[in-house]
């Protein structure tokens, strides 16, 4: 059975003595680095947060600068095709004109040659005409 001496109280005391100093030593120390690491972690936390936040806005923005400049791009690039639909319609034009023109020169030059080469036919219709005839007749027509 237990006997209540003097050891008992010293046993307590020396139970309270040792509590006291864990206590002292390594309790509170890893209590407190405990704190500090939550604290820290819960900084971390917030900072990973804040930074995840700022990097949605980027994306946000960067995508909405991509579209922006996608539109951009494709208003160039209609604007370009427009240019070029016009120069192209603008240099068929002069190359319709300078067609015409030739056609017009080349038309009247066929035209001179054709008078002239009738001329000369005529000419020489009257001649071969007479030639023909002799030959025909057998004699010389005057």
């Amino acid at each position: 059975m237990i006997d209540i001496d003097w050891t008992l109280f010293a046993q307590i005391i020396n139970f309270l003595v040792l509590v006291f100093l864990l206590n002292l030593v390594l309790f509170r120390p890893i209590r407190n680095s405990l704190k500090a690491r939550a604290a820290k972690l819960a900084a971390q936390e917030a900072e990973v947060g804040g930074l995840t936040e700022q990097g949605l806005s980027i994306d946000a923005q960067i995508k909405e600068n991509l579209t922006a400049a996608k539109r951009q791009g494709l208003s160039q690039k209609e604007g370009l095709r427009q240019e070029g639909a016009q120069a192209e319609a603008s240099l068929l034009e002069a190359v319709k004109a300078e067609v015409d023109a030739r056609w017009v020169e080349v038309e009247k030059k066929i035209k001179a040659d054709m008078a002239k080469a009738r001329k000369t036919l005529q000419a020489q219709a009257k001649s071969f005409a007479q030639l023909l005839a002799a030959k025909i007749l057998g004699r010389e027509l005057s």
